[in-house]
């Protein structure tokens, strides 16, 4: 493991930053995946759970949506954390947070008890995605910074198409319970060989010189938080943080209610988690895609090109005539877009955020994404209740995709690289 410049954990290994190694970079995707499971386990187990625990259309949307506040807190703490004490333990504790109470959701007998759990597993999901997106950044060539970034962030949507899978076999589809006990030994098992096998990657990767601290003064929570809106930064992490919240909210909405939504559309349960799979399959291409074509033409053309597909795509998959097959292939464009959009949004986040920061950057931008993931579950929820059809709340999220592309438009004229 020394050719590739992977060290024993000793707290002090320094990180060899030009040649990553290839052992982390899997662990950070495998651990990307482990999240992406367990997010997308909800959506594909609630055409079962739903009547299982007797939960309406409106109370499954608060369900949905209760992960999400937590990733929500999750995300806001873990990334200031991180720039004190190091990624690596953060990434570690998170993992093994969100496998605890993955297990537990399993045993959640009523709504009360559901809400508490997946509130729980929220702060771990929210934990781990900045230490993620970070630590991938900081791993990777300069020339590679968006791809390293984008394969990552793709494993969230493997993870989903795996729990997609896993929720149409015959075991899962008499009890739904299955797809979240996998959902919570995996993650508890990575979190051992992360703590093991991971360096650490921020600046106490970085050996002192002279008995001083590399990075200067590390910055308290507060004043990294204060640090994101100091002169010239203002602009770019606010429209980060609308970017992330509108993409987010558009892509929650459609984890969680894509398969009842198909449901209602006269297709069986199983073939909906299928078609849950594709999207989550066209999500992992959408990010390898976008991180190849923004380290090599620059942001902003890639994203202002897979926005306006998506708006393109929301509506056609917002007809109510649509055939399964058709459906299928919609699902797939869908996923591959919704994903590149929020995956190129990752990729650059870190761009914009010096070393001393960019946990405390990456971490409240993931958690203003949080917002915007909480409030679409709930109001597709709120929707469906009231009697609207699947199409009205697809047609709902076109206009929220267009925020999403005037803020990244308006980053990546005026935003300025660390």
């Amino acid at each position: 493991m020394h050719g590739f410049g992977l060290q024993r954990l000793g707290r002090e290994a320094p990180l060899n930053r030009s040649n990553p190694s290839w052992i982390a970079l899997s662990l950070c995707l495998l651990a990307a995946m482990t999240e992406g499971f367990d997010i997308a386990s909800m959506g594909v187990t609630a055409p079962r759970m739903m009547p299982d625990l007797g939960l309406t259309r409106p109370e499954a949307g608060l369900a949905f949506s209760a992960s999400l506040v937590g990733l929500f807190f999750g995300a806001a703490f873990a990334g200031p954390l991180s720039d004190r004490i190091g990624r690596r333990p953060v990434l570690v504790v998170s993992i093994a947070v969100f496998g605890l109470f993955s297990l537990a959701t399993a045993v959640a007998a009523n709504l009360p008890a559901l809400l508490i759990i997946r509130t729980l597993t929220g702060l771990g999901l929210g934990g781990a995605m900045p230490m993620l997106i970070a630590m991938g950044s900081e791993l990777a060539r300069s020339d590679r910074k968006a791809m390293t970034v984008g394969m990552i962030t793709a494993g969230l949507p493997l993870g989903g198409a795996l729990a997609g899978l896993l929720a149409r076999s015959d075991l899962a589809q008499d009890d739904w319970r299955l797809v979240f006990v996998v959902g919570g030994l995996a993650p508890l098992i990575l979190a051992v060989l992360v703590w093991r096998f991971m360096p650490e990657t921020g600046r106490q990767a970085q050996p002192a010189v002279g008995g001083t601290d590399p990075g200067g003064p590390r910055l308290s929570g507060a004043a990294a938080m204060r640090a994101l809106f100091a002169r010239g930064r203002l602009l770019q992490t606010l429209c980060l943080w609308i970017s992330y919240a509108a993409i987010a909210l558009v892509l929650h909405l459609f984890l969680n209610w894509l398969p009842v939504m198909l449901v209602d559309r006269g297709i069986t349960a199983s073939s909906a988690a299928g078609v849950a799979t594709l999207f989550n399959i066209g999500g992992a291409t959408g990010g390898l895609l976008i991180g190849l074509a923004i380290d090599r033409l620059g942001p902003r053309w890639p994203l202002a090109s897979v926005f306006a597909a998506l708006v393109a795509v929301l509506v056609v998959l917002a007809a109510p005539s649509s055939s399964p097959a058709t459906l299928s292939l919609l699902a797939f464009a869908a996923g591959l877009l919704i994903m590149a959009g929020q995956f190129g949004l990752y990729a650059i986040g870190p761009w914009y955020y010096a070393d001393e920061v960019r946990g405390a950057g990456v971490g409240a931008a993931v958690a203003a994404g949080r917002l915007g993931s909480v409030i679409g579950p709930v109001v597709a929820g709120q929707m469906l209740g009231a009697g609207a059809s699947g199409g009205s709340v697809v047609l709902f999220t076109a206009p929220i995709v267009v925020a999403a592309a005037v803020a990244a438009l308006i980053l990546t004229v005026v935003g300025k690289r660390a």
